[in-house]
């Protein structure tokens, strides 16, 4: 859903909502016409959002900031946002030439019977502990529910590794980029999950991978040459409240 600002049949502003859940929203792809800046239009449509939020029962919405975009976190500050947790975004280019899966680490497509084990993997790792139980989508951060998992299975989007589901990850394709939401597992498995994602999105055209991480130290199991994304070098604040 769209929020726009105009006066006079000019527009000064504009501002996505989208509902992500059961009582969460997200905002995202906030702009604000040069001319008008400073003049309180990012508060404006902020507050406007937050209303139609409230209006289809969330009670919760987010958004994430570049951590070097101080002029926004300074107007979420000034709206009410807290810093719910923060993530990195790393990229890598898909290598040519034979991708290691290791399939003795028994790298499968998931079941919707495998929810309750997908769950308690993902709830007992580091990487949702660091993100306080938000699982990242795109660039939204949502909780993780049985719901959303069992959308990402029948979408064909969560790999298992392991006999009974020790390992797991979770992405999407996106042209010719497939990004990396969560991957979470002993780090011996670890290097056979992004192999199975890198497999596939090769084999969709895709040529790179985006992921998200708590830190660096998430990538000790993956061999792969990342760095950080263009866009948020230094990371990405998710601040929330509660309308």
């Amino acid at each position: 859903m769209g929020v726009r600002l105009e006066e006079g049949g000019v527009l000064h502003g504009a501002l996505h909502v989208i509902i992500v859940g059961r009582d969460e929203a997200w905002l995202e792809g906030l702009w604000v016409h040069p001319s008008t800046r400073g003049r309180g239009v990012g508060r404006q449509l902020v507050a406007e959002a937050e209303r139609v939020a409230r209006q289809h029962g969330a009670a919760t919405v987010r958004t994430a900031v570049p951590a070097r975009d101080y002029a926004a976190m300074a107007v979420a500050e000034r709206m009410g946002y807290l810093r719910a947790t923060r993530a990195d975004v790393l990229v890598a280019e898909i290598e040519a030439g034979p991708i290691d899966i290791a399939y003795d680490a028994q790298v499968a497509p998931t079941a919707p019977t495998d929810v309750p084990a997908i769950v308690r993997v993902l709830s007992t790792s580091e990487a949702l502990a660091g993100w306080r139980g938000l699982v990242p989508l795109g660039w939204r951060f949502r909780r993780l529910v049985p719901e959303l998992l069992h959308g990402l299975i029948k979408s064909d989007r969560v790999v298992r590794s392991g006999e009974r589901v020790e390992g797991v990850v979770g992405f999407a394709l996106r042209g010719q980029t497939a990004v990396i939401a969560f991957l979470c597992g002993p780090r011996a498995q670890q290097q056979a999950l992004y192999g199975a994602v890198a497999e596939r999105a090769r084999g969709a055209g895709a040529n790179r991978i985006a992921m998200f991480v708590p830190d660096a130290a998430a990538l000790s199991g993956i061999r792969a040459p990342f760095a950080a994304h263009t866009w948020c070098p230094d990371g990405l604040v998710i601040v929330e409240k509660q309308t």
